[in-house]
C-alpha cells in the first residue's frame, strides 16, 4: 500500500490541533463525557507496576529523533503527573516511527519511504486514587477528540477508551487512553488507516509499556 508523504509540519499541525491535553479542573465538572468503563482487574492490585520505555516498540518501531514529536508527548506526560496522588514513580513521553528519520538539506529531518505513521506515547506511574475520574479528565482535556468509546483494557485491568480527532490536515489521528490504580497513559496514532487497527495495536503497546517494577 502506498502512503502519502505529508510534510513534517503537517504532521506536527495534526498533533497540535488534536492531542495537547489541557487542564480542565475537576473531572466531575467537565463538559466532555468519558467513555464507559470496565471494572479494574484484581491483578493490578498485588503487583507494583511502572512504565518502561522499549528500545523497539512492537518489535520494529524505533524511537523518533524529531524534537517536535517529543515536545508534544512530554507536555501531555507533564499534565498526567498532575493527576497522580503523589510523586510519579516513572514517566515517559516519546514517539516512535517505523522507518528511521533522515536529514537532507532539501527536506530537513523527515521520514523516508512510504510509511509516514507516527506513534506518540505519554504515560506515568504512581498512585491514581480514581482511575475512572483520571480517564474522564484526560478525555475532557481533549475537546477536539470525538467518537469516544470504551474498549477492553486487557489483562492489565483498569479502564480504557479510544477516540478520533478531525483530520483537517488530511492526516488521521486516533487516540487511546488507559488508567488503572498505578498507571495512566495515552497512545496517539498519527496517519494510521482503519485497516491498521489502532485499537488492537494499542493493547499490544500497553502490554509493552506497563511492566512490574524491578
Amino acid at each position: 500500500m502506498t502512503r502519502a508523504k505529508p510534510a513534517a509540519t503537517a504532521i506536527i499541525g495534526a498533533l497540535t490541533s488534536a492531542i495537547l491535553v489541557g487542564t480542565t479542573g475537576c473531572a466531575g465538572q467537565a463538559d466532555t463525557p468519558a467513555p464507559a468503563t470496565t471494572a479494574p482487574s484484581s491483578s493490578t492490585v498485588t503487583t507494583t507496576m511502572r512504565i518502561e520505555k522499549p528500545d523497539k516498540l512492537l518489535g520494529t518501531w524505533t524511537e523518533s529523533v524529531d524534537r517536535g514529536f517529543h515536545d508534544r508527548a512530554e507536555q501531555d506526560m507533564g499534565t498526567f503527573k498532575k493527576l497522580l496522588s503523589a510523586e510519579p514513580t516513572s514517566a515517559m513521553g516519546t514517539a516512535y516511527v517505523q522507518a528511521k528519520e533522515v536529514y537532507s538539506p532539501e527536506r530537513g529531518l523527515h521520514i523516508p519511504g512510504d510509511d509516514q505513521r507516527v506513534i506518540l506515547i505519554s504515560a506515568v506511574s504512581g498512585t491514581i486514587t480514581d482511575p475512572t475520574a483520571a480517564l474522564h479528565e484526560t478525555f475532557a482535556g481533549l475537546p477536539k477528540v470525538t467518537d469516544m468509546a470504551p474498549i477492553k483494557p486487557g489483562p492489565l485491568g483498569g479502564v480504557a477508551g479510544c477516540g478520533t480527532a478531525p483530520a483537517k490536515t488530511g492526516i488521521p489521528v486516533d487516540i487511546c487512553v488507559w488508567s488503572d490504580h498505578q498507571t495512566l497513559g495515552m497512545v496517539t496514532f498519527v496517519g494510521f488507516a482503519k485497516t491498521d487497527d489502532p485499537q488492537g495495536v494499542f493493547g499490544q503497546i500497553r502490554a509493552e509499556l506497563e511492566q512490574p517494577a524491578r
